[in-house]
């Protein structure tokens, strides 16, 4: 032990017993000074638990997200993807039970699911088209051990014992402006500390000491240069802590007590609980970014990556409660998609342009029509019919032409949105774009 580590510890020892006496001869300080000793003295030990080596065949975690009373569904994120959120990882999202009305979620405590040290805090604010805020999330970054990185995404509400411990939102700083900002921490939770309140949450894991994903691109997630470039004051070591590392995502009910899997993974379904995922890998772990396939996302120009804190990409990906079908995660990024195609009456405009903007979805085929997108070869032209707008909206008045370029390299991926034809049947061959595809990059 060094010298200073000695007389670290006994400083604090020597502040707590000081805290105790006063306790003694103030006995109206009573429950809050206790409150205060406790926290003192569980901050003693200084070694971060990033330093701290993975206990060996135990499960990272040691308790649930959340009170599971109050969840109705577990989704996997990824292969729909909203405009600015992750890529297809296997993230999860946690759903509520219905609120007081059929429009409203439950609101519940998210918990620590194991001692953990809070790295990073981030707030975000959303506005409306008038500028007004409507809504404030927040982000938990977490560290276990050396291996095992997490975090809770959409928090509604942090818990304020946790903000007051980080030092409060005065020493936050902004990340490309005040309605994101960030704070690095060192606040330390014992297992089922309630971190936040909210209506429902993303959890993240990270398991560094597994293989990373094989990606075609790796590089596009390795590193944050726009988020660097937008921030003023941040710290590298800030960015780094909520950078994600998505090449290392593992599906975080894997992590659990298996008591704990089986009740968690039994909840896998869609956000309303109506269709239930099914299979052995029912939380679709797979990051689906194949080398030399179309399947994964997609950038709309060469020098996107996935680590931007505003995605600027497509995904191709099955979905990940029915894998049978296929999903275009392309959010108004494909011009030829016009709302003309969407099948909806002419009085409904507006809803045919939000429509035309959704993400698409089709069931998987075989040979060219429907390929599945991890078989889609290079150099050749494959046709999707049938499509409607998310799962159940309306019919897509037309096909959608896919070609991923055939010299080798990671490439590009063509796409366009034929209204000409019904049916891939009814195109000429050989199938040819019409003059307004859409370029994509790995």
């Amino acid at each position: 032990m060094s010298g200073t580590g000695h007389y670290t510890r006994l400083g604090a020892a020597l502040f707590t017993a000081a805290l105790l006496a006063f306790v003694i001869y103030n006995p109206n300080a009573g429950r809050h000074a206790t409150e205060r000793v406790a926290i003192i003295a569980g901050s003693v030990e200084q070694t971060p638990l990033s330093q701290k080596t993975c206990a060996i065949g135990e499960p990272a975690f040691s308790h649930p997200f959340a009170p599971i009373d109050d969840v109705l569904s577990i989704s996997p994120l990824g292969g729909v993807t909203a405009p600015g959120e992750v890529l297809p990882a296997p993230y999860i999202r946690i759903n509520t039970q219905k609120g007081d009305s059929v429009f409203e979620r439950r609101e519940t405590t998210a918990r620590a699911p194991a001692r953990a040290d809070i790295i990073a805090l981030e707030r975000k604010i959303e506005r409306d088209t008038d500028g007004l805020a409507t809504a404030q999330s927040w982000t938990v970054h977490f560290r276990s051990c050396e291996n095992i990185s997490f975090y809770y995404d959409r928090i509604d509400q942090i818990s304020e014992d946790i903000l007051e411990r980080a030092g409060g939102l005065a020493n936050f700083v902004e990340l490309g402006g005040p309605d994101h900002i960030a704070l690095e921490t060192k606040v330390r939770v014992p297992a089922d500390e309630i971190i936040g309140t909210t209506n429902g949450f993303d959890v993240g894991l990270h398991d560094l000491g597994a293989s990373p994903a094989v990606l075609e691109r790796p590089d596009r997630y390795r590193s944050n240069p726009y988020a660097r470039a937008a921030v003023f004051d941040a710290p590298p070591s800030l960015l780094k802590s909520i950078t994600l590392n998505t090449p290392q995502a593992r599906c975080a009910l894997d992590y659990l007590p298996r008591e704990l899997k089986i009740n968690w993974s039994s909840k896998l379904g869609d956000s309303w609980g109506i269709r239930k995922a099914k299979g052995e890998n029912a939380c679709r772990t797979a990051l689906p970014a194949e080398p030399g396939a179309a399947q994964g996302a997609w950038f709309t120009d060469a020098a996107h990556n996935g680590a931007t804190t505003k995605v600027s990409a497509i995904a191709l990906a099955n979905d990940t409660v029915n894998p049978d079908r296929l999903i275009f995660a392309l959010h108004g990024r494909l011009p030829s998609l016009t709302p003309e195609l969407v099948s909806m009456g002419p009085k409904m405009d507006e809803e045919r342009a939000e429509a035309a903007k959704d993400f698409l979805s089709t069931k998987s085929g075989s040979g060219r029509i429907n390929t599945p997108f991890n078989a889609i070869k290079a150099g050749e032209t494959y046709c999707y019919e049938r499509l409607r707008a998310n799962f159940v909206g309306p019919r897509i008045n037309g096909v959608i032409l896919v070609e991923r370029d055939g010299n080798g390299a990671p490439g590009s991926l063509k796409i366009e949105a034929r209204g000409d034809v019904f049916s891939c049947i009814d195109l000429a061959e050989p199938w040819s774009f019409a003059g307004n595809e859409t370029t994509f990059y790995r």
